[in-house]
């Protein structure tokens, strides 16, 4: 089963993606975690991603993603090809690049291969500098809508989270907890109804 926590950059994406992983290892499943590829990226520089980076982070995500499949029972993602390739959309824009035509395609066939993908949005708190993602807000705001917007139009099914009040780390730390559980009861629901259907027809 492969879950991707997907959303704009500062949107404790990362911090739900651990607080989920265990809860999961609690329910004694095996559970594998894709961090975010960007980190991993050579030819990521400064706080804006270009062509090349964004091409070289959509490619290795989907490769990192078969790759744990093949260990994990529960792979959960940090980012997902669908939000990732919203961000090569905009460097494209900003470079006035033309796209490859199989990229979507491709991005499009790729999301139904996850089981869940949860939405976080933005929080009315501020960004934290962390040497990788933007600290501009309003260009995280113009990235959760361009999401949000592909998201409707493809009918790309998802589950939206709700905004963090988050005011402090022990706030974010109940947040990211309450999330877990939410979340983590879907997929173990899902699971359990998925091996029900395979012993009744198979």
């Amino acid at each position: 089963m492969k879950i991707s926590i997907i959303g704009s950059h500062g949107t404790f994406k990362t911090t739900l993606v651990y607080f989920l992983a265990g809860v999961l290892k609690a329910k004694g499943k095996n559970v594998g975690i894709i961090r975010e590829v960007a980190r991993a990226c050579p030819y990521f520089k400064g706080s804006h991603a270009n062509v090349l980076a964004q091409n070289w982070i959509l490619l290795t995500q989907a490769q990192w993603e078969r790759e744990y499949q093949d260990i994990y029972d529960y792979v959960l993602c940090d980012r997902s090809v669908v939000d990732n390739f919203v961000y090569a959309v905009d460097a494209y824009k900003k470079e006035e690049q033309p796209m490859a035509a199989w990229l979507e395609p491709f991005v499009l066939h790729h999301a139904e291969t996850y089981n869940y993908l949860f939405k976080t949005p933005v929080s009315p708190y501020g960004l934290i500098e962390d040497g990788v993602r933007s600290v501009d807000r309003n260009w995280q705001k113009e990235i959760d809508q361009k999401i949000k917007e592909y998201l409707k139009e493809k009918a790309i099914p998802h589950i939206e989270l709700p905004i963090s009040e988050s005011e402090s780390y022990d706030d974010v730390i109940d947040y990211a907890t309450r999330q877990a559980k939410f979340m983590a009861n879907k997929i173990v629901d899902m699971d359990v109804q998925k091996r029900i259907f395979e012993e009744k027809y198979y």
